[in-house]
């Protein structure tokens, strides 16, 4: 019984985790619904409007980096550091994946975008692996 009291997070901690949803979601689902405009090609193959459609992957990018500065903000040092930490981790392993995709293309092997794509999904995915695999060690 003690050990699930143990496991309790505190209400400034649900707090936190709620906003951070609350911060990440319009970001996600902005970005999913421009991704199926973009898959199903709906804005066109030509002219001004792909263009507008290709930037406008830009304003849900910029609201992530708001939502990830937020949540640095909100955190408590113990945590800002266990993020800076997988942070770095994940940007490490994006600069190594471009010089690949780089050497890559000199060489002529492969499609850029899809490389570009799968560095940063990989480099993000790398991220969260290692916040989720540095933060339970403390529990």
């Amino acid at each position: 019984m003690e050990k699930s009291l143990e496991n309790r997070q505190s209400r400034s901690d649900m707090v936190r985790a709620r906003a951070w949803f609350l911060d990440w979601l319009p970001a996600v689902i902005a970005l999913v619904l421009l991704s199926l405009v973009a898959e199903l090609g709906l804005f066109g193959s030509a002219g001004s409007w792909k263009l507008f459609w290709s930037l406008l992957n830009l304003a849900p990018g910029l609201w992530i980096v708001r939502a990830v500065v937020r949540s640095l903000r909100r955190a408590d040092e113990y945590q800002r550091r266990c993020q800076l930490e997988a942070l770095a981790i994940g940007f490490g392993v994006l600069v190594m994946a471009l010089f690949t995709v780089g050497l890559l293309q000199a060489a002529g092997v492969g499609d850029l975008r899809q490389l570009v794509q799968i560095s940063f999904i990989g480099s993000i995915l790398i991220w969260i692996a290692a916040l989720l695999l540095k933060t339970p060690r403390t529990r």
